[in-house]
């Protein structure tokens, strides 16, 4: 029902001189002005009747009075410069559909907590899925008689929710829009609303410090950026980390402002990022901070793909453990489409959570672990697949060596600006690497400095790609040009591992054990990344490898050879039936 009503109000203002967004907050605004006069809360000659309607432009002055009356109404109507755009006339319709639409009752069933989300399908605006706004609310574990904190609540979807449980809602937003003013009055309990940009200017101080709320919770916009004199700035002494990440930002603030729980969706990136995202995951762990941990699978919101994850945190601190959850899963992940998702099984997800219940999903790991796994939290790190498991305990009775102690790495240097001091050079990018025997010739050129003579490739360089195909690499072969005009290099995505004098493996077989399905296995615990998956050098050089006995280290050089000369006879044979036909039916 919340969408009909207001789908056809909007029709009805399609065709005038407002754009979408400000026929979105005029359906709100006629709504709760029908509500607001049912109710008899607001002076008599300014309700919503009939006769008010029958003269269009009485009823535009009423409503440009009720923005400019009693100040608990003001901010949810004061749209006098929008309103004076529109001919008394175009108002009308909206008007009569919000009176009927009272009149049938349809507004004691209306709830308007997610009514933001038309307006995002439509502008493209950021709004949560009502299953995500669900699953914030439901790990908050809000009370009756809370205080609960909303900052970035652009449409009062979580103020909605947690004012329904009981709790008295602060709702803070920089954007100056009398949507979620307008939530409020629709909704079956109001909320407060603030107009401040929570981190430069926070509205919610008390005796000159951040007002303590139970429970904060917020889905900041992904990506906001700040410059840095907001931490210098900063009055209240919120920022340990001296950073232009929002999220960063965000995650100090709410922690300022909550004194029982912190409820935060982050882009992945924060749980593994070094940085600033590294030191204060060091200094929330450490503090026990983090109580709990919820990857969610990609698809969720509505105009972006980028998978993400929900914070639990203790501002108190004093957990020595931590709770690791993937909600991507069959459990608690329903596909809509080809590339979007939902949330299912919410309760079982927030119960979970809460409760700390382990399960093939889920994992608890101690605080002393997740330090000395670099601080990082991500969930898969932690929640393993029974073939991961399986590695491990292969890995545990296996003689192994550190990467790094096996090789040297090379990151490739940009390509040359000019011609001066350079070289033309072939360049080895992810389609030259083949899923058998040796890399082949390379086809682009690029120019190289005269100086990088390290950068090209030397016989049996394993070529490893950590950026984006990630996992994917090929050996390079003893008749490689030498470095210089016509030498090979490695493609921007990739690293270059280079044998040390005295390994104890054959790079031949280190290649080929890293292109196995079991290497497969080991380098995809050591990728992470929000949009693109990428490999960090300090992941990759304490990737645990098998030490193979001679006898397999032979056989694994022999194979490689093998697919080297089966690979040159199917090049070959390929000539052959190419020059079978070439001379039938051209064209000169």
């Amino acid at each position: 029902m919340n969408d009909k009503i207001l789908y056809q109000m909007l029709e009805c203002l399609r065709s005038t001189a407002i754009d979408h967004a400000e026929a979105f907050e005029l359906a709100l605004q006629s709504l709760a002005w029908a509500k607001l006069s049912a109710k008899c809360a607001i002076a008599e000659p300014l309700r919503l009747t009939p006769a008010l309607i029958s003269d269009p432009s009485r009823a535009k002055d009423a409503l440009i009075q009720l923005g400019r009356g009693e100040e608990q109404w003001r901010t949810a109507f004061a749209n006098g410069q929008t309103l004076e755009r529109l001919p008394p006339p175009q108002i009308a319709p909206v008007l009569e559909l919000a009176l009927r639409f009272s009149e049938a009752g349809g507004l004691q069933a209306f709830d308007p907590a997610d009514a933001i989300t038309l307006q995002s399908r439509s502008a493209g605006e950021f709004a949560l899925p009502p299953d995500v706004a669900a699953l914030l609310i439901g790990l908050s574990g809000i009370n009756a008689d809370d205080t609960a904190y909303t900052p970035w609540d652009f449409g009062g979807q979580l103020a909605a929710r947690a004012a329904n449980r009981g709790a008295a809602v602060y709702l803070e937003t920089p954007i100056q829009s009398a949507v979620p003013a307008l939530i409020s009055v629709l909704g079956d309990h109001s909320f407060q609303v603030a107009y401040a940009d929570p981190i430069r200017n926070p509205s919610a101080i008390e005796n000159g410090k951040p007002r303590q709320f139970d429970v904060a919770l917020a889905s900041p916009p992904f990506g906001l950026r700040y410059d840095l004199d907001v931490v210098q700035r900063d009055w209240f002494n919120r920022f340990p980390e001296r950073t232009a990440s929002g999220t960063v930002l965000s995650v100090r603030h709410l922690l300022a402002q909550a004194s029982r729980r912190v409820v935060i969706a982050v882009t992945n990136n924060v749980l593994f990022s070094s940085g600033a995202e590294l030191a204060m995951r060091q200094d929330l762990i450490k503090r026990g901070i983090v109580k709990a941990v919820v990857a969610l699978p990609s698809g969720l919101l509505e105009n972006t793909n980028i998978p993400f994850a929900v914070l639990i945190l203790d501002p108190a601190g004093g957990h020595q453990q931590v709770m690791f959850i993937n909600a991507d899963c069959p459990q608690f992940r329903e596909p809509t489409s080809k590339a979007k998702a939902r949330l299912i099984n919410l309760e079982h997800l927030i119960q979970q959570t809460l409760n700390g219940e382990p399960s093939k999903d889920a994992a608890i790991v101690p605080v002393a672990d997740i330090l000395a796994n670099d601080s990082q939290l991500q969930v898969s790190r932690y929640v393993l697949p029974d073939t991961t498991k399986q590695l491990q305990a292969l890995l545990a009775k296996s003689k192994t060596v550190a990467l790094g102690d096996l090789v040297t790495t090379i990151r490739p240097l940009p390509a040359a600006s000019g011609d001066t001091d350079s070289v033309d050079a072939l360049e080895v990018g992810v389609a030259d690497l083949p899923s058998h025997g040796y890399i082949g010739a390379p086809g682009r050129t690029i120019k190289v400095p005269v100086k990088s003579e390290q950068q090209f490739l030397k016989p049996l360089d394993i070529v490893l790609i950590v950026k984006g195909s990630v996992g994917k690499l090929g050996i390079v072969p003893t008749d490689v040009p030498p470095p210089g005009e016509g030498g090979w290099v490695a493609g921007q995505s990739a690293m270059v591992l280079r044998a040390v004098p005295g390994a104890q493996i054959d790079p031949r077989a280190l290649a080929l054990q890293l292109r196995s399905p079991l290497g497969q296995e080991l380098i995809g615990g050591v990728v992470s990344g929000a949009t693109i998956q990428l490999i960090q050098l300090k992941e990759l050089m304490r990737l645990q490898v098998l030490v193979p006995d001679l006898e397999t280290a032979h056989r694994a050089a022999d194979a490689l050879e093998q697919e080297a000369q089966l690979q040159r006879e199917i090049d070959r044979l390929r000539q052959e039936q190419t020059q079978a036909t070439a001379g039938l039916w051209t064209l000169d």
